[in-house]
C-alpha cells in the first residue's frame, strides 16, 4: 500500500500546524538534519523543530544526511547518528542524500567514481551504529550505480523521479519522491517535496532499529595481477567489527595450489587515519607462502595496503 511522505528542511520550510500536515495524510517525515562534517548551514539551520514537531502528532520521523567530498564517509555517517540520536528521530531509518551540490555553491563534489565506494562505507557505518540504513538519489544516479547491489544488508533505497516511476534499470527501491513542487497544509514554503512508500521498510517501528548481530557478507572479490616482485594493493573496507579479508589463490581440486602467493606486510588503518594492527608479518610463526584460502581479521578498517608476490592472477574477497 502506497503511503504519503515529505522531506523538509528548516531553511526552505516552514511548519506552522502539524496537525494540519497529519490530517493532509502525510505519514512519515524526513529531515535534513546534518551536511558534510557538521550541521546544516553553519548550524543555522538546524531539525530540532522539524523533528520535535513531528513527533508531537505521531508522526514517524527520521533525519537525513547530506553527502560531501570530506571528511571521510564513515565520518560524515557519524556526525548524522548522533543528530538522530540527540533529537530522537528514530522513527525513519537514517539517510544517505547522495546528489551534487546545487550550482555555484563552490562546494567539490563526490566524483561519480567514488559515489559507489563512498555510499557503501556510509551506510555500513550507519548500520554499525545499530540503524537499519537508507540511500536517497535521483533516478539516473540510481541506473548508474544500482545501490540495490551494494551489497549492503537491509537497504533502504529511495529515488527521486519526477512525472514518472524510476525505470527498471534503476533496480529495486522502497521510497519514490514523484514531485519536488507539492503543497501540504501546514507548511510554508515555496514547495515541498512528496514521496510514496511502496514497503514499510523505511519505519524502524517509532524506535531504533535493533542491535544486529555480527554478520560477515562478501562485499567485494577482487582479481590481483601476477606480480614476480613485492608490489602493493590498496583495498576498501567496510569499517565493522567483521571487517576481513580473505586471500584466495588458485586452488586445485585437493584444496591447494600450485601456484602460491607469497604474502607481505598488511598495513590497515581504521577511519581516523590511525593503524589498527592485525599485520600477520607481526606474528611468530608467520608463514608467508600462502597454498589454500587465507582469512585475517581486520576489525575497524577502512582501508588496508596488502603485499604480495605471485607468478599467477589471484583473487582478494573483502568482507565486512
Amino acid at each position: 500500500m502506497m503511503a504519503l511522505g515529505i522531506d523538509v528542511y528548516s531553511r526552505f520550510q516552514s511548519v506552522t500546524n502539524w496537525q494540519a500536515v497529519k490530517d493532509h495524510g502525510v505519514t512519515f517525515v524526513f529531515v535534513k538534519l546534518t551536511d558534510g562534517g557538521g550541521l546544516p548551514n553553519g548550524g543555522r539551520n538546524t531539525g530540532d523543530a522539524l523533528v520535535a514537531g513531528a513527533r508531537s502528532v505521531g508522526i514517524p520521523v527520521g533525519g537525513y544526511h547530506f553527502a560531501q567530498a570530506s571528511p571521510s564517509p564513515e565520518a560524515q555517517a557519524d556526525v548524522l547518528i548522533a543528530e538522530v540520536r540527540r533529537l530522537g528521530a528514530t522513527g525513519c531509518v537514517p539517510m544517505l542524500d547522495l546528489e551534487d551540490n546545487p550550482p555555484g555553491s563552490g562546494a567539490p563534489n563526490i566524483p561519480d567514481g567514488r559515489k559507489r565506494d563512498f555510499s557503501i562505507r556510509f551506510c555500513n557505518r550507519v548500520a554499525g551504529h545499530g540503524f537499519r540504513p537508507g540511500i536517497y538519489m535521483n533516478n539516473s544516479l540510481a541506473k548508474m550505480l544500482r545501490p540495490d547491489r551494494f551489497g549492503v544488508r537491509d537497504l533502504v533505497i529511495w529515488i527521486a523521479r519526477y512525472g514518472a516511476r524510476p525505470d527498471a534499470a534503476a533496480g529495486h527501491y522502497d521510497v519514490h519522491q514523484y514531485s519536488d513542487a507539492g503543497r501540504v497544509p501546514g507548511i510554508r514554503a515555496s514547495s515541498v517535496d512528496l514521496n510514496e512508500s511502496y514497503t514499510n521498510a523505511h519505519l524502524t517501528g517509532g524506535g531504533a532499529a535493533p542491535k544486529r548481530k555480527a554478520t560477515t557478507e562478501l562485499m567485494e572479490r577482487r582479481t590481483i595481477p601476477a606480480s614476480m616482485d613485492t608490489t602493493s594493493v590498496r583495498l576498501l573496507l567496510s569499517g565493522s567489527e567483521t571487517a576481513a579479508i580473505i586471500v584466495r589463490p588458485r586452488i586445485d581440486g585437493d584444496g591447494i595450489t600450485d601456484s602460491p602467493v607469497y604474502q607481505g606486510n598488511i598495513y590497515a588503518w581504521g577511519s581516523d587515519k590511525v593503524g589498527i594492527g592485525y599485520n600477520p608479518m607481526d606474528q611468530p610463526g608467520f608463514v608467508s607462502k600462502t597454498v589454500s584460502h587465507r582469512r585475517y581479521r581486520l576489525p575497524g578498517a577502512v582501508w588496508a595496503d596488502f603485499e604480495y608476490s605471485s607468478a599467477v592472477d589471484f583473487e582478494i574477497d573483502i568482507v565486512g
